[in-house]
């Protein structure tokens, strides 16, 4: 956990972390891993995939025996739900799984071609080892996704928000804005956040921390010709818009109880801008 110290005089209001079901989607890839293990166990001890409707075609083709065609099926199907999960979750880590399926996928694929030029039969060895590679991805992965949620923590106190993060010693971030930066409170909550008492708080300040950006653009052009002479005209616009970020390193991720945290940091900001004034205040006199 990231280390936080505290400066001269002053106070600690509140210390959070990610509520355990706050990555919920995250566990989910990986728990559909385990369950794909398991799919894919049966498949190939009861031949299932001889069912999918390309399986002829994939097995017609030379030096593909029936394990090597089912392996391009688990693999084909890892990048389908990889794919899916890239635009899903774009901001939740839809990339990062997008590149686990398809690395995984490819790593699967290339073991059974490298064991098939080796060996010469590659039965045996993938009834084995597609299933136990993929359960131990899954297993791994969850426990992963566990250790990522409590590398968050984030702290509020009289005159500062702090949002921290260390990753097993691997990555480190750590953000820190003062209450009188802050511009807007934005309370994210899905229904399930709802149920189980958990939201993102999004501290939103002029410099941009707690915001991405949607941008679009349209491009138009016309053109002609007249005996020999072509002319065109090209046009184009861009727009973009800030939308609340759903970054954990950025925002008071799916912290528990996030009204109270909304609250907290209102009263803060009020009162940090009443000082701020008085300061202002004091200064000016101090000039006189």
């Amino acid at each position: 956990m990231a280390r936080f110290s505290l400066m001269r005089d002053e106070e600690m209001k509140l210390k959070l972390q990610p509520h355990p079901l706050s990555f919920l989607h995250l566990y989910l890839i990986f728990l559909l891993l385990l369950v794909w293990a398991f799919v894919i166990y049966r498949f190939f001890s009861q031949n299932w995939f001889s069912r999918v409707p390309f399986y002829d075609f994939l097995i017609g083709i030379p030096v593909v025996n029936e394990v090597v065609a089912a392996a391009i099926i688990w693999a084909l199907a890892l990048l389908v739900i990889g794919f899916a999960a890239r635009y899903l979750f774009l901001e939740n880590g839809g990339r990062d799984i997008f590149r686990l399926y398809g690395g995984l996928a490819l790593f699967g694929i290339g073991a059974m071609i490298l064991h098939l030029r080796t060996e010469g039969d590659t039965m045996a060895f993938g009834r084995w080892f597609i299933p136990l590679l993929t359960l131990l991805v899954g297993g791994g992965g969850i426990v992963l996704v566990n250790q990522y949620r409590r590398s968050f923590t984030y702290y509020l106190t009289d005159i500062r928000i702090a949002m921290h993060q260390d990753f097993l010693g691997i990555s480190k971030d750590e953000r820190q804005v003062r209450y009188n930066h802050i511009e807007d409170i934005k309370l994210k909550q899905s229904i399930f956040g709802r149920i189980f008492g958990f939201g993102t708080v999004v501290p939103v300040t002029g410099s941009g921390l707690g915001t991405g950006t949607d941008e679009a653009m349209m491009i138009a052009a016309v053109g002609g010709e007249a005996k020999g002479f072509a002319a065109g005209m090209a046009a184009g616009s861009r727009r973009s818009s800030r939308r609340a970020s759903d970054d954990p390193r950025d925002t008071l991720y799916g912290v528990p109880d996030p009204g109270r945290v909304r609250d907290l940091i209102a009263q803060n900001i009020q009162d940090d801008t009443g000082v701020e004034h008085l300061k202002r205040i004091e200064h000016l006199l101090g000039k006189d």
